[in-house]
């Protein structure tokens, strides 16, 4: 029984600790946050036990996995402080918040002994899974221009603010526009060219909308939108993928969520399963540990995301293409 400590009880550390319950082979042993109320609730909650931080962890209490879901700027030295203790990691995305802290981890987990997976969940979203494999079967012949869109629910609150704080969180890119970057990497490869525009900064108001334009050297082109712009509102996601022959196209309000358009005029609904992601990934890295094979996203893998999202913020920052 692989024993999993949570570091963070914030909103995605409680979906860790609740996709967890439902993960065979692993048990949720104990949670660690900074904030007492934090540390009352995840006791509450589960029964376990809590401590204030991961160096508590690693002293106190015996874990075969460090669960990471601090702020992006805290992943780097937790994940180095886990890796001190030698142990089996999984880290929320992205893996840093720059990228001398990105290759830092680079360069430690290249001979490192023990498992780490990177929490890029839309990989292991079943609507994106099937999409995917639509791609690489051909039924839209080669890809050459795709459309995504990620938001509609109001800016995220958490631990004081940090969201706001581009320099502690990238912002709406690296945060939520990331998961599609991440996505059309897995499908086209690498990117060549990135160019981005966003609203921070143009408002005093707790809103960004950010748009994103991708190059790939395959070929392939891409427009990525994230917004946090809704005061109140659905959170959903959309994709649409323009082939030679046809046409895939996703909204997650929809019932059947995957359409494929192709020539001759032929539409296929394809329903997704309704799995939690959130289950999926970790269910994955548990299974890598007691399989002893690689997780789904390793830190190089998650290193190359990191790269184009930081691009985008150059981007958006100074106006100008960059290239990669």
């Amino acid at each position: 029984m692989i024993r999993v400590g949570v570091i963070g009880y914030g909103t995605i550390g409680q979906i860790h600790c609740r996709a967890l319950q439902s993960v065979p082979g692993c048990e949720l042993a104990v949670v660690a946050d900074v904030d007492a109320g934090a540390r009352a609730r995840a006791q509450e909650d589960y029964g376990v036990d809590v401590v204030s931080d991961v160096e508590e962890m690693l002293q106190t209490t015996d874990v075969d996995l460090v669960d990471i879901c601090v702020p992006t700027y805290l992943h780097e030295q937790v994940m180095v402080k886990a890796m001190e203790g030698n142990k089996h990691i999984f880290c929320e995305k992205p893996l840093a918040r720059s990228l001398e802290e990105g290759r830092r981890l680079v360069d430690l987990s290249s001979n490192y002994a023990q498992k780490i997976g990177i929490g890029h969940v839309v990989r292991f979203t079943p609507a994106y899974v099937g999409i995917r494999q639509s791609v690489e079967g051909g039924e839209i012949g080669q890809a050459g221009v795709v459309r995504t869109f990620r938001g509609g629910s109001q800016f995220p609150v958490g631990w004081q603010d940090w969201f706001a704080d581009v320099d502690l969180s990238g912002g709406v890119i690296l945060d939520l526009a990331i998961h599609d970057l991440d996505f059309c990497r897995w499908l086209f490869g690498d990117v060549k060219r990135v160019y981005a525009k966003t609203s921070r900064e143009r408002t005093d108001a707790h809103l960004e909308h950010a748009m994103i334009v991708l190059r790939f050297k395959s070929g392939v082109i891409a427009h990525i939108e994230g917004s946090w712009t809704n005061l109140e509102g659905q959170f959903y996601t959309t994709i649409e993928i323009a082939g030679k022959n046809g046409l895939i196209s996703y909204d997650s309000r929809e019932t059947n969520p995957i359409t494929i358009r192709t020539v001759p005029e032929q539409n296929v609904h394809v329903g997704a399963v309704a799995v939690d992601p959130y289950v999926l990934e970790l269910q994955d890295m548990v299974q890598a540990i007691l399989e002893d094979r690689p997780p789904l996203v390793s830190v190089a893998d998650a290193f190359g995301t990191l790269q184009v999202a930081l691009a985008a913020l150059d981007s958006a920052r100074t106006g100008q293409v960059i290239e990669l």
